[in-house]
């Protein structure tokens, strides 16, 4: 017995000392990562938090104020009306992007001749940038010579023709147009990966039981698609809250501020107002505005029923 027990003793010394040294030799692996993580992630993160609490122009020196720039952030009105404009951006960009990328990949799913070519076509926005994106579609809607404005004149529509870009009630509704010109093909190939794993026997199936396209598009392509429909959504929504280039280039936050989303706003206020510890509060609001969202959404996501084929 008490060989036995002395065995055993040593047999779960030994086993502790391995189980020691594989954490070690792991933590030794992964140290790089976590140095670079802390340098380039965890630090500056302190750092705006801090930065966040004081009245700094960038140069100078950093007054601590407290919380003095949240509570002039929560009562700045062009401030809260960012938000509105961006999720008014989203809830288009959810239409012209995510729902029209969808639609796309729906009726390009074939391997007819000249199909590639049309998915490519569609695709091809997506490879110019941002800021190109905004110069060109600024021209399109440009009152006197825009493309827009000059059809309308040779249709004889010339009552129609609108300052696109220069009235509150258009500038933003063009903004998501681009958007969606802009993205709608990336959603579309994400999609049409998702449709091409779909086995074909379910819609011989169905058709077979005398059911017709919209049929099969409802009850089979949208559940089979749930998953992916809920990434694309929670990228458009991220996406959104991101949304700056195509602002900055078409208006500006123009006109009348109509267009002021939080990142045109924070960029204004930080380096066009030289309030950079401003600047950073209301970063530091709108990065807890996206993780709140996105940690809800994720959760919904995992509770969300998984359809298996």
């Amino acid at each position: 017995m008490t060989r036995n027990g002395g065995e055993q003793q040593h047999s779960n010394s030994t086993g502790a000392t391995g189980a020691i040294r594989a954490g070690t030799t792991g933590l030794l692996f992964v140290m790089p990562a976590l140095v670079l993580y802390a340098a380039f992630v965890l630090w500056p993160l302190g750092s705006s938090v801090y930065y966040s609490m004081t009245d700094w122009d960038g140069i100078g020196q950093a007054h601590w104020i407290g919380l003095a720039n949240f509570e002039r952030a929560f009562s700045d009105k062009i401030h809260l009306a960012s938000y509105l404009h961006v999720t008014l951006y989203i809830l288009g960009t959810l239409v012209f992007e995510v729902s029209f990328g969808l639609i796309m990949a729906v009726l390009l799913d074939s391997d007819r001749s000249g199909f590639a070519l049309l998915r490519a076509l569609f695709f091809s926005p997506v490879v110019l940038s941002m800021s190109a994106a905004g110069v060109l579609w600024t021209f399109v809607f440009d009152y006197r010579t825009g493309i827009i404005n000059a059809s309308l004149k040779e249709l004889g529509l010339a009552d129609w023709a609108q300052p696109w870009l220069s009235q509150p009630g258009t500038a933003l509704f063009c903004v998501m147009l681009v958007s969606g010109w802009k993205f709608a093909g990336l959603y579309m190939i994400l999609f049409f990966a998702a449709l091409r794993r779909i086995p074909r026997h379910l819609y011989e199936a169905a058709r077979l039981e005398g059911a017709g396209a919209g049929w099969c598009f409802f009850n089979v392509t949208l559940p089979l698609l749930k998953q992916n429909i809920l990434v694309a959504v929670l990228l458009a929504v991220t996406g959104g809250f991101a949304g700056f280039d195509l602002f900055f280039t078409m208006t500006n936050g123009q006109p009348y501020n109509s267009t002021e989303v939080p990142a045109t706003w924070i960029m204004k206020q930080a380096f066009d107002n030289d309030q950079l510890g401003y600047g950073i509060a209301l970063t530091v609001i709108l990065t807890a505005v996206v993780c709140l969202i996105s940690l809800i959404y994720l959760r919904y996501a995992e509770r969300s029923h998984v359809v298996e084929y």
